[in-house]
């Protein structure tokens, strides 16, 4: 587990290193990086070339939803099984409701 606190947007080091520590891992390990700010263009691109390892992306917005509608559990779930199903790890959760 590691924690940063930056202003920006996530560059692609923290997904890469991320990418590379669950390539090490037994498949159906997920990784998760939560950025209040938001990520950059290549960062999104990269988790979703590493959807097959499932490297979900949190946005500020969708985390406070979460938090405020206590959809933490719920939520990753449902991107996580949007991950699976569709190969993309940004679904985001104030789309639509989360069962």
């Amino acid at each position: 587990m590691e924690c940063k606190d930056q202003i920006g947007n996530i560059a692609i080091d923290p997904v890469a290193k991320l990418r590379n520590q669950l390539l090490r891992r037994p498949a159906g390990i997920i990784g998760v990086v939560f950025s209040t700010t938001g990520f950059t263009e290549a960062t999104q691109i990269l988790a979703q070339y590493s959807a097959n390892l499932a490297i979900l992306l949190w946005n500020g917005d969708e985390i406070e939803y979460a938090l405020n509608h206590q959809l933490m559990r719920r939520g990753l779930v449902k991107k996580y099984r949007y991950c699976v199903e569709r190969g993309l790890p940004n679904y985001n959760l104030e789309i639509e409701e989360v069962p």
